[in-house]
């Protein structure tokens, strides 16, 4: 078993001392042989990245149960069905994770009719098992039950560190990871929501479900004001710069690509002169050759990187799913999701803003890549108007030169 998860399920362990000291029920000898076969199975064949579903949990949620029939006062012939049914809720998990209420009823079904037990009863037995699945309303009391005793650890004085199991398990069999702030959120919102159905389970454990909802509530207002503290935009003045940051490269990329076409213009035009002059002049005077070669050179290099200037950087145009999960894409950027559909795009676009520190970590790398953009715009410009001065100034030079020892 996953270390850090060992010690969050003490509260299995716990006991109904009541119930031990109850020898007017007396165990059936299908329940003795379920018990059996039930912590043979879940022992043997039981993944051991089960951490919170395994053989523990399906004891103390029988004992719990157990507990919550005395309190209902149920009959022995109830309180068979519904032990049986708490030993058997589990069994699925050992043919998969998702849909096991459903593989634990074929499980407890081919026990059930092993053993010789009722048609009818088996039925109640599996009602049961299928009111444990989250999304099912139970209807019959037993039903309820189960459904309260299958939740007893809200009310476990160390539920913080069962949960920490289940979280364990989520990440390894359903591939979901949160962070402490999302997982004590989504812990919140769901003890918070949760009511049991009977008033056996109320009694017994509102009081502590209650302060382990407060519990809660105190963790994710402290992980809340620990990401604030630590927030790029987390105050005004941080938002502020952010938005002159941004507006300023922006204005710094438009000002880039007007000089890179200024100086596209420029060459062009001289260019466009000097071709002719060349084609005119330089036969009948050779010492042209040199100083009209310099300026068509000078003028073609600053061309060439007032081009690679303005020319939009490669986009591929699609980010997968994987990259958005990591942090590693920026879906604010248009070169990295025109080609997505929007489904994908909404999809990336809500799982960045559903976490502010997901939002904050998208317009840094935003702000990042544009000034990296920039500070490549700027190289080539300033190479481009460095080669345009020094070219002209050498045009010049060769051109005075050539002048006085051939052309006088």
């Amino acid at each position: 078993m996953h270390s850090a998860n060992k010690q969050g399920y003490a509260y299995v362990c716990r006991t109904y001392p009541s119930l031990k000291e109850n020898a007017t029920m007396e165990r059936s000898a299908v329940i003795s042989n379920v018990e059996k076969y039930v912590s043979r199975l879940l022992t043997e064949k039981l993944d051991g990245r089960y951490t919170y579903h395994h053989l523990q949990h399906t004891l103390a949620v029988r004992d719990a149960s157990m507990a919550l029939a005395e309190r209902a006062q149920l009959s022995p012939e109830d309180c068979e069905v519904l032990e049986l049914a708490a030993l058997l809720h589990d069994c699925g998990y050992t043919e998969g994770y998702e849909e096991h209420e459903a593989s634990g009823c074929r499980i407890a079904e081919k026990l059930l009719k092993k053993e010789g037990y009722p048609t009818e009863r088996t039925a109640l037995v599996l009602g049961c098992i299928e009111a444990t699945k989250i999304t099912n309303q139970p209807e019959s009391l037993l039903e309820m039950l189960l459904r309260d005793a299958d939740l007893s650890h809200l009310a476990a004085q160390d539920y913080l560190l069962a949960v920490e199991s289940l979280r364990y398990e989520w990440k390894e069999f359903l591939g979901q990871e949160y962070s402490d702030r999302e997982w004590h959120e989504l812990n919140h919102g769901f003890i918070k929501s949760h009511s049991y159905y009977t008033h056996a389970a109320r009694e017994l454990w509102d009081a502590q479900k209650t302060a382990n909802q407060k519990a809660l509530k105190k963790l994710v207002k402290e992980k809340t004001e620990t990401l604030d503290e630590g927030r790029v935009t987390g105050t005004r003045s941080a938002q502020m710069m952010f938005k002159t940051s941004l507006r300023n490269h922006i204005d710094l990329s438009n000002l880039a690509d007007n000089k890179a076409n200024i100086m596209l213009s420029i060459n062009a035009i001289i260019i466009t002169i000097a071709m002719p002059l060349a084609a005119t002049y330089v036969r009948e005077h050779l010492y042209l050759l040199a100083p009209m070669g310099t300026l068509l050179a000078t003028c073609l290099t600053s061309m060439f990187f007032a081009t690679l200037a303005t020319r939009p950087i490669k986009m591929t145009g699609y980010t997968n799913r994987e990259a958005v999960r990591e942090g590693k894409a920026n879906l604010f950027f248009f070169g990295n999701f025109f080609k997505m559909s929007f489904e994908e795009y909404r999809e990336g676009m809500l799982h960045i803003v559903a976490d502010e520190s997901r939002l904050d970590s998208a317009i840094m790398r935003d702000l990042f890549f544009l000034g990296k953009s920039l500070g490549r715009k700027y190289t080539q410009l300033r190479t481009c108007y460095t080669v345009f001065v020094t070219g002209i100034g050498l045009t010049v030079m060769i051109f005075v030169v050539a002048y006085l020892l051939y052309g006088m």
